[in-house]
């Protein structure tokens, strides 16, 4: 319904309850009767605004005119009643001008508020949109940050937000390298040696949990297994053996590992340097195997394996 229909319903109606009250004032007599009649105007005003106002307030005044005139006569008074009549008009004026300003800026207020809140609705929801796309970029580059690019495996970011999570756990610490990944790079190439790389990462994902496995510096791959028992263990390990050695000519790998409980992070980090250690005996005792032991809480890693492990780790992991 537009405005201007409902401000001529409003009229009618807000005449209509004018006549009526006229009506019941006059024929039973009420003393004081415009209180009765201006308060229904500035109702009318109030509500409808200035044209049932107007139409009120001029229904009221031919009252008036009716009631003080002589004879009801409209036109002939009394000076006192002349004065009556000068002062009801000066009322009627004043209500209607006062309260229609006031009903006219309390609309536009509030239609000032129904489009600032109308704005702030779609701006929210802009915002809303915005943050998930924030929240999905992030996503994103928290997982840009968390893998390899090469080998698409943990990294050692992830290693250190997952750190904590394995302490407690049963666990199988596992160290792998390539056998001459030097010597590979060099007689075959670089481009080689990163297919290597990258191959090695897929075999290792689909032999133990991927999000178990990271890429520790290199051709250096870390895997650390919870919750797995022994026979588990080893045919991961046989699976991921028997996979990577179809990656190419003369490409083997060693590897070193070890299985405990780690009571603490101290442990946890312990573990890891034992299972380095363990990789470069299977190193020494002619590559191209793996060699495991019990984790020994009461085990000293030599200089060697905690200057690698200090090189490939941040120090925020205590």
């Amino acid at each position: 319904m537009t405005d201007k229909k409902q401000s001529l319903i409003n009229s009618v109606i807000f005449a209509a309850v004018m006549l009526i009250l006229i009506f019941f004032v006059y024929n039973f007599s009420i003393p004081n009767p415009n209180m009765i009649l201006v308060a229904a105007l500035v109702l009318s005003t109030a509500i409808g605004g200035f044209l049932p106002g107007t139409i009120c307030a001029v229904l009221m005044m031919v009252y008036s005119l009716f009631f003080f005139s002589v004879n009801h006569s409209f036109f002939q008074f009394t000076e006192e009643n002349l004065h009556k009549i000068v002062v009801i008009g000066l009322g009627v004026l004043i209500n209607l001008v006062s309260v229609g300003i006031l009903k006219r800026n309390r609309d536009k207020a509030g239609s000032e508020l129904r489009k600032t809140n109308e704005e702030l609705l779609k701006t929210n929801g802009q915002l809303g949109q915005t943050n998930e796309e924030l929240a999905k970029v992030n996503e994103a580059l928290k997982a840009m940050a968390s893998k390899d690019t090469l080998t698409n495996l943990r990294n050692r970011y992830s290693l250190r937000q997952d750190f904590e999570y394995y302490v407690g756990l049963p666990l199988h610490v596992l160290f792998i390298d390539l056998d001459n990944f030097k010597m590979l790079n060099d007689t075959k190439g670089h481009a080689y040696g990163d297919k290597i790389l990258s191959a090695t990462g897929r075999c290792l994902s689909e032999s133990f949990r991927a999000s178990n496995c990271y890429r520790y510096g290199g051709d250096e791959f870390l895997i650390i297994s919870e919750n797995s028992t022994d026979a588990e263990f080893e045919a991961c390990c046989g699976q991921a053996r028997e996979g990577l050695s179809r990656l190419g000519e003369n490409v083997s790998f060693s590897g070193g590992y070890v299985y405990g409980v780690p009571d603490d992070i101290h442990e946890l980090r312990t573990m890891i340097m034992q299972a380095d250690e363990m990789l470069y005996d299977a190193k020494g005792e002619g590559r191209d195997r793996f060699k495991g032991a019990e984790f020994n809480p009461r085990y000293t890693p030599k200089a060697e394996a905690v200057a690698h492990y200090k090189s490939h780790t941040d120090h925020t992991i205590r």
